[in-house]
């Protein structure tokens, strides 16, 4: 009886043991910890109400109806509006950091303080450090990670994702860290910061930007990477391609609906986010992939509601390609989140000239469908015109290209007014906001607001709550299974205080065009360690790093991975 009384016990612990396991990996898997692949898509620059005017416009329940939601609080580190940068570090990092013209504009690096929710000063040890993101978190643990967009890929948003800066307008700086990030997958735009200043390129009638003495292009080459140019190039990847950089402007890529009359060799957003998955999901280990709709938030701010919906349900077809991957895909359970990084431009379904009540979406649609281009597009059209002086050249680009046949004497002395200012000369902003008053369209301001915005979120077991946007982070943090503070130390140590018992040198000589270097000497060993690069260089051997040096221009102290103190040694 002894004997069986224990069995029993046994096998009920046993089964106690199997049920709280089990019952522990559900609500693992349930609260968002173990996904095989997460997809991050963001809709820039916009709000509920942008979401509302595609909605009618297409005339359909928009992809993301399906999907759960939540709201989004969107303030910086130094003000209740944020901008890209401040809010791509948050929910890629965990961190708010600062966003100000005269301090910094920060790329995941961490401010010296915080002036909201409530001010405080930063202790000494993080202040203007790196914090690692997502997307390295991702890279370490496996996975294959990829960026689309359709701006320059320096700029804010996927830039966030794979570089650590105090400005993001050093495109030079940020474009180098992500060139040596080992990214997979790169769709975008910003082909001249690969290329120097007095480097030509076949094919292409741009010159590039850097002026380092660096050609990135055949970094990238010599790296093993295929580099395409062309919606072509782009069709002809094969699915055994695994690393890939498909840079299709010289700047920003073309607005969905400008695409065709001026910029043919450009692919769609749906067209690269769809060779993307294809790429990443080869990987067994899962996948990270970010997808902006960059030009939405420029559309907002133009007010121009022409760009606003053919940007945002170019958008809404990489939802859908994405949310059918993730149904399809079962064998690889994937986590999609939705939300903007911020609003922009404070639009409204209805302005001063509308009758609230009898507002019919024909009254809208009808307009906005009789323009062909963005009023972004339609400037192009105008200042390439050699007549653009005369109200009748006026009259005729506006009619044919953006379905305003009705010009005012004032509207087009408006416009050669603006023409006339050959300093600060912006004709969308005066053209956008004539077509939106005509379809009932009202706006607040040019810029960001400062209003919560809505997530979307397709394989959670439940619809989150109202968040802050840098528990994004986590939640996609939880999902691949990492933490970042984990990621942050294992990648972005003090040099000074990795390499304690050396003597380390800090050369910053142009490190605003990307050079610079730390240089290790302990005893008769030196070494080498390049800013922005993942190598490190010991006599004439070059060591890759599991993650790039970044040098902090605010605090002068240079972070880099840990494992360079054990290669150092080891040497």
């Amino acid at each position: 009886m002894r004997r069986i009384s224990r069995i029993l016990v046994l096998v009920v612990l046993a089964l106690v043991c199997l049920i709280v396991f089990c019952m522990k990996r559900y609500v693992a898997q349930h609260e968002g910890e173990l996904f095989h692949n997460v997809i991050v898509l963001i809709p820039d620059g916009c709000g509920v109400a942008h979401m509302t005017v595609a909605r009618w416009f297409k005339g359909a329940p928009l992809a993301q109806d399906s999907m759960d939601v939540s709201l989004v609080r969107t303030f910086s580190a130094n003000s209740m509006i944020t901008g890209s940068a401040a809010a791509v570090t948050a929910f890629a990092t965990g961190y708010k950091t600062w966003e100000d013209s005269k301090k910094a504009k920060c790329l995941s690096m961490r401010p010296d303080s915080l002036l909201l929710p409530h001010a405080q000063e930063l202790p000494a040890s993080v202040q203007w450090r790196p914090a690692a993101t997502v997307l390295e978190g991702a890279r370490l643990a496996g996975r294959a990670v990829g960026l689309v967009a359709t701006c320059r890929m320096s700029h804010a948003t996927p830039a966030a994702y794979a570089s650590h800066w105090h400005s993001r307008s050093d495109d030079n700086v940020i474009i180098e860290q992500m060139v040596y990030q080992n990214l997979d997958v790169v769709f975008g735009g910003g082909f001249r910061y690969l290329i120097d200043v007095d480097t030509e390129i076949p094919g292409r009638v741009f010159k590039g930007t850097r002026r380092d003495g660096e050609n990135l292009y055949e970094v990238l080459l010599s790296k093993g990477y295929y580099v395409i140019s062309t919606k072509d190039g782009l069709y002809a990847l094969e699915s055994s391609i695994r690393k890939v950089w498909g840079i299709f402007a010289d700047g920003h890529m073309a607005h969905d609906i400008d695409r065709q009359l001026l910029a043919p060799e450009e692919p769609s957003l749906m067209e690269m986010t769809k060779k993307a998955l294809d790429i990443l999901s080869q990987n067994p280990k899962g996948f990270f992939l970010m997808v902006e709709g960059s030009s939405v938030d420029w559309s907002s701010h133009d007010n121009d509601p022409v760009g606003v919906v053919t940007d945002y349900l170019a958008f809404d077809e990489v939802v859908k390609a994405t949310l059918e991957f993730a149904k399809s895909h079962h064998e690889q359970r994937t986590l999609v989140l939705l939300f903007p990084d911020h609003d922009c431009g404070g639009l409204s379904l209805g302005n001063w000239g509308v009758e609230s009540y009898a507002f019919n979406p024909d009254d809208m649609v009808d307009i906005i469908n009789k323009a062909s281009l963005t009023a972004e597009g339609v400037e192009v059209f105008i200042r390439n015109s050699k007549d653009n002086c005369h109200p009748d050249t006026i009259k005729k680009i506006l009619t044919q290209y953006y379905g305003i046949d009705d010009l005012t004497s004032e509207e087009t002395d408006d416009i050669l007014a603006e023409l006339s200012d050959t300093v600060y000369c912006n004709l969308r902003r005066i053209i956008g906001p004539m077509l939106s008053e005509r379809a009932g369209i009202g706006w607040t301001t040019f810029d960001h607001t400062g209003n919560d915005v809505p997530m979307f979120c397709y394989g959670l077991s439940r619809a989150l709550q109202n968040i802050d946007n840098t528990e994004i982070a986590h939640l996609c943090a939880r999902a691949l299974d990492f933490r970042l503070g984990d990621v942050t130390e294992r990648l972005f140590a003090d040099a000074g205080e990795l390499f304690e018992r050396a003597t380390l040198t800090i050369d910053t000589v142009g490190v605003q065009v990307s050079n610079g270097h730390l240089v290790v000497q302990k005893n008769s060993k030196r070494a080498m360690f390049p800013f922005f690069k993942n190598i490190m260089i010991i006599d004439q051997d070059t060591i890759p790093l599991e993650g790039i040096t970044v040098y902090s221009l605010y605090a002068h102290k240079v972070f880099l991975p840990k494992q360079a103190a054990k290669l150092f040694e080891k040497y």
